[in-house]
């Protein structure tokens, strides 16, 4: 199994993880709010914070699968007319745009996530450190950088061995 099959077999497990969490955290919010009329003001904040980071680990999981991001009426066209070079060229730019603006994501959030570490940020009424919270973004976008970095070697690789593979996905 190689190294970006790992990485993103644990990121579906996390995805699932957290998943898990928020159905059981919301299901006791529910019941705390209406049987046992309590408030729990901490459900938002972890229900906000498991959000931004099944969000962002689901984008990275939907980009591996090409879910994230197409031009599906070109994309369609150019398979059926088995156009092969129009239809990798069209992925190859879908995966630069990708990789340009995670990477741009991801030395934004590098700049956030230290600053909050630095300062020792917190959330209101959990009190957890705010990068966490981030980290989940940041997580998200190094994923599809990976990715996009693999991906885009797999199509250079088709483009230069004359197109003799069947397709790039």
């Amino acid at each position: 199994m190689k190294t970006s099959e790992k990485l993103f077999s644990a990121a579906e497990t996390l995805f699932g993880f957290i998943g898990v969490v928020m159905i059981l955290v919301e299901t006791y919010a529910v019941l705390a709010r209406n049987v046992l009329i309590v408030s729990t003001p901490w459900v938002d904040e972890l229900l906000k914070l498991l959000f931004v980071w099944i969000v962002f680990v689901g984008s990275a999981l939907a980009f591996q699968n090409d879910e994230l991001i197409s031009l599906t009426l070109f994309e369609d066209k150019a398979k059926e007319k088995k156009q092969m070079v129009k239809y990798t060229i069209l992925k190859t730019f879908q995966y630069v745009i990708a990789l340009g603006v995670s990477a741009l994501i991801v030395t934004q959030m590098y700049t956030i996530i230290t600053t909050q570490m630095t300062t020792g940020e917190a959330s209101t009424v959990m009190k957890y450190p705010l990068w966490v919270l981030n980290s989940g973004i940041m997580v998200g976008m190094v994923l599809i950088v990976i990715m996009a970095v693999v991906k885009l070697v797999a199509c250079i690789k088709f483009l230069a061995n004359g197109n003799k593979a069947e397709t790039v996905d």
